[in-house]
Formats: structure tokens, sequence, C-alpha cells
């Protein structure tokens, strides 16, 4: 179900999507409409589609079928424009021996190469440590990377994607591995970095209780979209039906609490 807000100014359209992947069906007739401004929430099982979904709107995999339009340009013409989009990916992967320092991965927001760092701007620093402060790390600046926390780290990658000035944010599990107040404290600062900075935002995640207090809507996809709203009376059935026998024993022990904490 696709939620139409006439007074919404449509950011991304996905419309008839699909996606195969060595002939296998990975994501069918996708319709998803995302509004200027909103935390979108997007959950789901493991294998159902989400991480897919994702690089397809950041134009990393052609999707089979369909179209998908974002900020008003088909994907292919936003690849001169990419940096519209900031994305936080599941754990980056890096040589968490390397010596690099917090500084050095933000300014890789821009530069995008880690061998350049001696020919990167004093403006370019100076920017980097201002956002370093928004998200809580100025202090962490010349520590190294691999050092670091993973709530830390995960702070660090929010704050690369920042660098672009980007108008849409994509996050994918940023707060997987992370303790609950780790979680909580991360989430808080994505509400206020989508109100500070004017961000729509698209944030996977496994945890329906989680998202439900942070998230604007949520969207629950397993190959299909089986819920878009506003609302988040999102009920069992729905639940049942998304992620059907591939529920994990987490969601077998809080699948209750989390369907009364929807409601």
């Amino acid at each position: 179900m696709i939620n139409e807000d006439a007074n919404g100014k449509k950011i991304i359209i996905v419309k008839e999507l699909w996606f195969y992947r060595n002939d296998n069906l990975v994501l069918e007739d996708i319709n998803l409409i995302v509004d200027e401004g909103i935390f979108l929430g997007l959950i789901g099982p493991n294998g159902g589609g989400k991480t897919t979904l994702l690089k397809i709107l950041l134009g990393l995999l052609k999707p089979t079928k369909g179209d998908v339009q974002i900020l008003g340009k088909s994907v292919e013409r936003l690849k001169d424009d990419i940096t519209n989009i900031g994305y936080v990916p599941q754990r980056t992967v890096i040589d968490w021996n390397f010596p690099a320092s917090v500084l050095d991965v933000v300014v890789m927001g821009i530069s995008g190469k880690i061998g350049l760092f001696k020919f990167v701007s004093k403006e370019m620093k100076r920017k980097a440590i201002e956002i370093l402060e928004m998200v809580g790390m100025g202090n962490l600046s010349n520590k190294q990377i691999g050092k670091l926390s993973i709530g830390q780290q995960q702070r660090t990658f929010l704050a690369r994607a920042l660098m672009v000035n980007p108008k849409i944010l994509i996050l994918d599990e940023p707060t997987a591995n992370v303790d609950t107040g780790g979680q909580e404290q991360f989430l808080t600062l994505i509400k206020n970095l989508k109100d500070n900075m004017d961000l729509t935002i698209i944030m996977v995640s496994h945890d329906i209780g989680q998202l439900v207090y942070y998230a604007d809507q949520l969207a629950c996809l397993n190959k299909r979209i089986h819920w878009h709203d506003k609302s988040h009376l999102l009920d069992q059935d729905v639940i049942e039906k998304v992620y059907s026998c591939e529920l994990n024993n987490y969601y077998q022990r809080h699948k209750e609490l989390c369907v009364k904490k929807l409601q």
C-alpha cells in the first residue's frame, strides 16, 4: 500500500520495480513513495530485499524492471549529482588496523581516497570537524578508527555521509551490535539531524519496537511491500505475513511486545 500525501513533495518514487539475481526473485512489484522530510523505517526479515532496495536507490544496482525517480530524476541521471544522498552502509568494510584517524575517515566523504589526506584543504578539515561535533565525536577526531567502539565508529561513518550536505540520508542497519543505550542515543541523534538539516531519511532495522518510537512512517518489506503507512498500527497479522516462518528467536520471544508497542 502506498500512502499518497497530496501536501507532501515526493522526493522518492518507486513504481512497479522488480529485481532478479541469478534468476532468483529478490524484489517483486515494489511501489513506494517517500515524501520530503520523512523518516521512513524499513523493516523485514533477512533475505527480504531491504539492502537490495537501498542499493537500487543509490544507483549501485539496476532494477530488472520498473522505474525509480529521486529528486525528480531517474537514478541514472542522479549519478551525476550523487552528493544529494548520504549513505551509511552495514558495518563498513575497512581495515581496522590501518592508521586512519576519525578525521581522515570523515574527510573521505568528499575526497573518497585515503591516499589524498595530505592534499585536503583547511576548509574541508574545518567542515569535517564541525560535523564531528554535531554527531558527538569532536573530541575523538584524532583517534584511530579501529580503536573506537562500534557505536563511535557508526557515528564516524554518519559524519562521513553528512560531508556532502545530502538531502537524503540512507542508513542500513546502523545500530546493529550497538548496545541498547547506544541505539537510543544514535536514533535520537538521527531525529535531531533530520530536523536541523532538513533531511529525508530511510533507515533499515530489524528492530520493530525501536523504529516505532522514532520513525514517521514504517514500511515492511519481504520481497514485496506489505505495509507502508504513517500510522504505526501494524498488527500481528501483518508481522506474521511479513516474517512468516523466518521469524528469528528475538521475534518469537518479543512478538507480542512488539505488537503491543505498535498499537
